[in-house]
């Protein structure tokens, strides 16, 4: 389990980069239309909500998914056998 608990971190690190990637660019072209606005000119607008929106949503999965491989789990007791030979878990 802690192969697959690395590479949720790793996933969901990842996931946590683009996510902050596309919300980062929804900010600029939010900010680019701002401008527009502001200056009293023209400029084709592109609605960025729907990239906020999926930017949050990749976020939430990102962190999600990083919580979730942080998680180690309940340690438990080595079994000792008969023989003496010990099973560590």
């Amino acid at each position: 389990m802690r192969i697959v608990s690395r590479v949720g971190s790793i996933v969901g690190l990842l996931v946590l980069i683009v996510g902050i990637g596309v919300l980062g660019y929804g900010t600029f072209q939010i900010w680019q239309q701002w401008l527009a606005i502001s200056a009293d000119r023209s400029k084709s607008f592109v609605n960025p909500l729907p990239t906020s929106l999926v930017g949050t949503l990749v976020i939430a999965v990102g962190a999600f998914l990083s919580g979730l491989s942080l998680h180690r789990g309940v340690p438990k007791a080595d079994i000792k056998k008969a023989d003496g030979t010990t099973i560590v878990r």
